[in-house]
């Protein structure tokens, strides 16, 4: 990739990140969970690339996180934050993982926040953003089990805003909690993914607080509550972009990388 390029993905980049850090506490973590966040970027080839998620899981909230991206938000509350995160950009770049620094997921997700039922999800788009909505999953339970990560799952599955996520969940932790959106099974999600392949989640860890707290992360001064088609539509306009920049330096073959939103995880906007 020219360095041109770089810069100007970067900079585009750069306008989704924060320059705040006024974290609040929601209560202690109960367990810290990993997952790989899986996503289809060519329908032809069938090639999945991976996001390293986290999800923190308190006795009622949860916040749920791309671990590049909680990075890149820290580096850039430093001082000459910036310089560092770009400079990161280029190291991740010379060892052909850019793809991953631009194409991880930029929202925090927080279930049970401001109340029980409700998430909070919040974006740097637009100087800062969020909404929060009711969640309510219809969940329908099958017979099948099978075992994830050594612990014995169930299947259940759900038709959620345009897709049919199919859940194996386990019994043997006890807590309600998931990547993402796809909560409110009697225990932890272990394995997701949706009907046509496109997107998924796979439970790599799972362990024990160390005295950490569930985190409310805040890095923008203040967040503007937007409506969620509002954002995902920002977002769909972000990645159009920095699509069109590559395309005009003839780098076509970066397109997958920065392609996260073309086929939103939530194809209904208005449920």
């Amino acid at each position: 990739m020219t360095s041109k390029l770089l810069w100007a993905l970067m900079l585009l980049a750069l306008a989704e990140v924060g320059f705040a850090q006024k974290h609040t506490a929601l209560e202690p973590e109960l367990l810290e969970c990993r997952y790989l966040d899986l996503r289809m970027e060519d329908t032809l080839s069938r090639h999945m690339t991976a996001d390293t998620m986290i999800l923190q899981v308190g006795r009622q909230a949860t916040a749920f996180f791309s671990k590049d991206r909680v990075t890149a938000d820290s580096v850039l509350c430093t001082p000459n934050g910036s310089i560092k995160w770009i400079n990161l950009g280029v190291q991740y770049n010379k060892e052909g993982r850019l793809q991953d620094w631009l194409s991880n997921d930029v929202q925090y997700y927080y279930w049970n926040y401001p109340e029980p039922g409700l998430m909070t999800v919040r974006s740097g788009f637009d100087g800062g953003v969020e909404y929060t909505e009711p969640l309510s999953l219809p969940w329908e339970f099958r017979d099948s089990v099978k075992t994830v990560l050594g612990y014995e799952c169930r299947l259940a599955e759900a038709e959620f805003r345009g897709r049919r996520w199919s859940a194996w969940y386990t019994l043997e932790v006890p807590i309600s909690a998931g990547p993402w959106k796809l909560q409110g099974l009697p225990g932890l999600v272990c394995e997701v993914y949706d009907d046509k392949g496109h997107y998924g989640y796979q439970l790599v860890s799972v362990a024990p607080a160390g005295g950490q707290v569930v985190i409310l992360h805040a890095w923008k001064k203040e967040y503007k509550h937007r409506t969620r088609e509002e954002i995902v539509q920002a977002s769909v306009r972000q990645d159009e972009l920095m699509q069109e920049v590559v395309r005009q330096k003839g780098m076509s073959g970066m397109l997958g990388g920065i392609n996260h939103m073309a086929r939103p995880k939530e194809l209904d906007l208005k449920r």
